[in-house]
């Protein structure tokens, strides 16, 4: 088999598995296809929460279904061993009878980590791992750095002035972001399961923080109120989203809204609490839209593993500085629409 076609079919399951970006979290984003006789002959992925993974919508594509026979498979994340929502892929694939599948990641999911592997060697099924596996790795980061890490991987967005002030010195908010940049920061806040901001960028701006201007699921909002001052009349307590808000000493429940005390505790502690609130309840990824602050608390925590920062013509003059990153270079990326120039920089991965 050439190594040229085996990329090529991986590249192909990796582009497929990206189409359920925004849809599929808490799982990974799945693409697979199946190649027989040098040709794609099915392919599918996995495209929302608790339906079919991508295996089996490849399977399902097939025009004849007995083609599966000896035919080999691309995919760019080892198949699950395990009932959860679905039966397990592997089970599927040893009873389609493949020759042959070819993998871009092992799982790092203590519940698979290799037992799908496993059970396709046991069943005489030849398998290959490892191609392209940087793009994999990529593409589900986010997946990976919580299943490794038992942390949420958090993506820091920020916007400001040419000349670097984030609102009005008294605090007043200016819309920097066009029409073209608003819809990739809903894209972005699709690709995450949770949504952070401060108590004073909740008050200022009162947001809604949920997914209007892209396809995909709006993450759990999030604010910080160590003293509980999100007012009721705000629009995050009054819709009928979601939302959780860490205090110090107020607890209460009113619907799907969730005040949590955590007690008499310093900034970094209440951060320290609100991952171990993720991790408990497998909120694998948030993004940080909090003011100048509450992203330098993040950022002096160690806790920052991707920045992203929309940066206007517009000069203020003076104002609320933007968050400062000491060591931190931005690559520029890309402009969107006629006024915002989008720099992004990808950090280390921290633990």
């Amino acid at each position: 088999m050439s190594l040229d076609k085996e990329v090529l079919w991986m590249q192909r399951a990796l582009d497929l598995a990206n189409m359920g970006s925004g849809f599929v979290a808490p799982n990974p984003l799945v693409g697979c296809v199946i190649v027989k006789n040098d040709n794609i002959i099915g392919e599918g992925y996995h495209q929302k929460y608790g339906e079919a993974h991508a295996e089996v919508n490849a399977i399902h594509s097939l025009v004849n279904p007995s083609d599966i026979v000896g035919s080999t498979i691309y995919v760019n994340l080892e198949p699950c061993s395990h009932h959860g929502k679905t039966p397990p892929c592997a089970d599927l694939l040893i009873k389609s009878r493949v020759k042959r599948v070819v993998i871009c990641n092992i799982d790092p999911n203590p519940i698979v980590a290799g037992e799908g592997i496993t059970a396709l060697k046991k069943a005489g099924i030849e398998v290959s791992v490892g191609i392209l596996a940087e793009k994999g790795e990529e593409i589900n980061r986010k997946f990976f750095h919580f299943q490794r890490e038992k942390k949420p991987y958090i993506t820091l967005k920020f916007a400001c002035s040419q000349d670097n002030f984030v609102a009005k010195t008294d605090g007043t908010p200016i819309a920097f972001s066009n029409s073209e940049s608003q819809q990739l920061v809903h894209k972005m806040r699709a690709e995450n399961q949770g949504i952070l901001i401060g108590v004073q960028t909740a008050i200022a701006d009162n947001p809604t923080l949920n997914v209007r201007h892209w396809l995909g699921n709006s993450p759990l909002r999030i604010v910080i109120d160590p003293s509980n001052r999100l007012p009721k009349e705000s629009k995050l307590v009054q819709d009928h989203e979601p939302l959780l808000v860490f205090t110090k000493h107020h607890s209460e429940t009113v619907g799907d809204k969730k005040w949590i005390a955590v007690g008499d505790k310093n900034s970094t502690e209440i951060l320290d609490c609100i991952l171990t609130y993720c991790y408990k309840n497998n909120i694998q990824s948030m993004m940080v839209e909090g003011g100048t602050s509450t992203a330098n608390l993040f950022y002096a925590a160690g806790l920052i593993h991707e920045i992203w920062k929309i940066e206007t013509p517009l000069k203020l003059g003076e104002g609320i500085l933007a968050p400062t990153f000491p060591d931190v270079v931005f690559e520029k990326k890309f402009i969107v629409g006629q006024d915002n120039i989008w720099l992004k920089a990808l950090l280390p991965k921290l633990s």
